[in-house]
């Protein structure tokens, strides 16, 4: 996976797009990964992984017959989008 300090991406913009339609790309600032470019199919790609484990978890709840309030899901729902951090 290539890596361009911001910097440099920022100058070289059509060379970055070029190599993220190829493979993800790190944009790198003060010398830490801050950012991905990616081509968009493989952003809607990885979209629809996150929607079907999200189904999943949802339909396994559901079978179990636990239902949330709502705060609780609201709870749920933060955790879960917080789990990339």
């Amino acid at each position: 996976m290539d890596s361009f300090m911001a910097s440099v991406a920022k100058n070289k913009f059509g060379e970055l797009l070029d190599n993220a339609r190829r493979e993800p790309v790190i944009i790198e600032k003060h010398a830490r990964p801050t950012a991905v470019l990616m081509a968009y199919e493989e952003y809607q790609r990885l979209q629809e992984i996150e929607d079907k484990l999200l189904a999943e978890r949802a339909d396994e709840v559901v079978g179990k017959g636990k239902w949330l309030g709502v705060e609780e899901s609201e709870k749920l729902l933060d955790d879960v989008l917080n789990e990339k951090d």
